[in-house]
């Protein structure tokens, strides 16, 4: 089990929020040629990173209880790797979309754990963080491509249609990013939600279903 950081980098658009999109190279061993949110594991070196600004907030915001309906195996992450997920989620950020971000932007949002059933499991942290209306992004052309900034909703429709590759906890944060108009609402609401950890116990293709209890409660 790797620990992982994922920024779901927003902004507003002409016509409502926006998110930013990568795509993963064809080579990649996870999810290759699927859309995604920047991000990947937590490297030696992110445990040495200076976060300091998320000092005072690790304890309120690394706040995930596992729900009765999904019961997970993982322990809460403790002071050390909470600061390394931070200083992570702004070094792949940088990586992989070249666009460089103060962690205390960052807004924990969402934990998610994948099956026990799949050959690489992670323990990965969502963080939502606000983007400027000039900042630009570009893939890495190595391990990422084709970034963009799309509306959440769109990017629904596009896999709907069979044009966009997307991964369930994408399409899950998709629709949950699709009920803001602007990144200031989806923001106040990442400050203040519950965190609910989920860990599937088998994988979509092999017929999980987020339990009604959960849906839009995570």
């Amino acid at each position: 089990m790797r620990l992982a950081s994922t920024v779901m980098l927003v902004r507003d658009g002409a016509i409502g929020l926006e998110v930013l999109m990568v795509r993963r190279s064809s080579h990649s061993a996870f999810a290759p040629d699927a859309f995604v949110f920047p991000g990947g594991t937590v490297d030696p070196e992110d445990y040495a990173a200076e976060s300091d600004a998320w000092a005072s907030r690790i304890a309120d915001e690394f706040r995930a209880q596992t729900p009765e309906e999904l019961p997970a195996t993982e322990e809460p992450v403790g002071t050390a790797d909470a600061r390394a997920l931070v200083a992570a989620a702004v070094r792949e950020l940088r990586e992989e979309a070249a666009v460089d971000i103060a962690p205390d932007r960052l807004v924990l949002f969402s934990h998610w754990i994948t099956p026990p059933t799949e050959p690489r499991r992670y323990n990965t942290h969502f963080f939502l963080a606000a983007g400027d209306a000039s900042v630009t992004a570009s893939a890495d052309a190595f391990e990422t491509h084709d970034a963009q900034w799309v509306a959440p909703s769109a990017a629904l429709e596009r896999y709907a249609r069979g044009e966009m590759h997307l991964v369930y906890p994408t399409i899950k944060h998709l629709e949950r990013l699709a009920g803001f108009e602007r990144v200031a609402d989806a923001l106040s609401y990442a400050r203040t939600k519950p965190i609910l950890t989920i860990m599937p116990d088998r994988a979509p293709s092999e017929g999980f279903v987020m339990p009604e209890e959960l849906e839009g409660a995570w």
